[in-house]
């Protein structure tokens, strides 16, 4: 039987994108996020000829090599979806992301990851996440969604 213990860890944020929230939301989406996500390559797998529906399966590749992802709920309307997102070998993340319009032109965007360590390496990393990193990540997308949004109008 084994003695390891996983860490969890969730961190909460997010920030105001100036568009309105039928223009931001679906840079959320898989191939949505190419627009804005330096070497975001997503490649769909399954079910085939689907770009964003709940239950589609994905994979990605990060700095430990292949990360698989699902997504588990989506809600076009409301301007919702959820990832679970798997690092074999070091961590699961369910991923929240939350669309709002603030008003007709900008949109409140909030963002959860919520943890799991799946071996000590995992835990390790998941010790070293922060509230502080996290702003800074928020800060980055918005900087980068912005920066992509610019280059669309123009």
């Amino acid at each position: 039987m084994s003695t390891f213990k996983p860490r969890s860890v969730e961190l909460r944020g997010g920030f105001r994108i100036e568009r309105p929230v039928g223009e931001v939301f679906p840079l959320f989406s898989p191939l949505g996020e190419k627009r804005w996500v330096p070497g975001w390559s997503p490649e769909l797998l399954h079910p085939p000829g689907t770009s964003w529906a709940r239950g589609l399966i994905f994979r990605t590749m990060d700095v430990h090599g292949e990360v698989v992802w699902v997504v588990t709920e989506l809600d076009p309307v409301a301007h919702r979806v959820e990832y679970h997102r798997v690092e074999p070998g070091h961590y699961v993340a369910r991923v929240n992301v939350a669309c709002a319009a603030a008003g007709d032109a900008a949109t409140d965007v909030r963002v959860s990851y919520a943890y799991v360590g799946l071996s000590d390496d995992g835990n390790a990393e998941l010790a070293a996440m922060g509230a502080a990193a996290y702003d800074e990540k928020m800060r980055g997308w918005k900087r980068l969604i912005d920066t992509c949004l610019a280059g669309a109008s123009a």
